[in-house]
């Protein structure tokens, strides 16, 4: 699809997903570019134009998904309409319902299911996040959710994180949460390589966009709650061990507790110091 067919074809709610909320004349949602904490960027009804209530920004379908991404090239635009391909849904976990498990930080879902990564919205969150959409892919599914049953069957999206005990994280621009149980998620994927330790798995993902590509093995906290799980199985690890969580109080404490049990274990954080984590320094200027 060329640029003109891409505007008429799609709306930014098609790009997006599901919004925050609707109000009198337009739909809300939390702009995907920047931190926004409150829903700042408001769509028409008919999903063709938008503003930044907060900046005063505004444009069409193209001008937003140029700002997602980074670029002013149109070949760029058309590549992300026409170049998502997901992968077969026989090549993940079967999908999951609540009963199957209960939603860890919210009220419960009405709605769960788990499919491939293929939301544009959620494509442009990864891309506010600056990691390599082609290595995610490679550990990402994507979360259809509800948290009251809804006549219309609509429903929100988020970025799953499956953890080793059938658990997600779920991520989005505008909601972070989980499903339980809640586990570490490991990655065992190169005989003999190093594996490298990080507190979530946008760290795992910016630390492997840095690097070019995959070539260490990784293990996801998930949450520093779990650090006693993840040496349990470090212990019986051959290969070096290299801790990288977070430059704060949490990751000071949790990363003296596991060179304590893991004396071979090396701490890796100065390499991104003093920013707060690696995506915190994929992100941001340096200093």
């Amino acid at each position: 699809m060329n640029i003109q067919q891409i505007k008429e074809r799609y709306t930014i709610m098609d790009y997006l997903g599901d919004p925050v909320k609707k109000v009198a004349n337009s739909y809300l949602y939390h702009v995907p570019w920047r931190e926004d904490n409150d829903p700042s960027l408001s769509v028409t009804l008919n999903g063709k134009g938008w503003r930044d209530l907060a900046k005063g920004d505004h444009g069409n379908l193209i001008d937003m998904v140029m700002r997602c991404l980074g670029t002013n090239d149109f070949s760029r635009v058309c590549a992300e309409f026409n170049g998502v391909v997901p992968r077969p849904l026989s090549s993940f976990p079967k999908s999951k319902t609540l009963e199957e498990g209960k939603e860890e930080n919210t009220s419960s879902f009405a709605y769960f299911e788990i499919m491939p990564l293929r939301s544009r919205g959620l494509f442009a969150y990864l891309s506010s996040r600056k990691v390599n959409p082609d290595i995610t892919k490679q550990f990402l599914m994507e979360a259809h959710y509800s948290f009251e049953q809804r006549p219309d069957d609509k429903y929100l999206y988020a970025l799953a994180y499956p953890n080793d005990k059938g658990g997600y994280e779920l991520r989005s621009q505008y909601y972070k949460g989980g499903t339980s149980p809640k586990t570490i998620t490991t990655h065992w994927l190169i005989d003999g390589a190093p594996v490298v330790v990080f507190e979530g798995f946008f760290d795992m993902l910016s630390f492997a966009t840095l690097c070019g590509v995959v070539k260490h093995n990784y293990l996801v906290l998930n949450s520093t709650v779990n650090a006693p799980t993840a040496i349990e199985q470090l212990k019986e690890y051959q290969g070096k061990i290299y801790l990288c969580l977070d430059n704060d109080e949490s990751g000071n404490s949790t990363t003296q507790l596991m060179m304590k049990q893991l004396p071979d274990a090396i701490d890796i954080r100065s390499k991104f110091a003093p920013y707060k984590d690696v995506n915190d320094y994929l992100i941001k200027p340096k200093v």
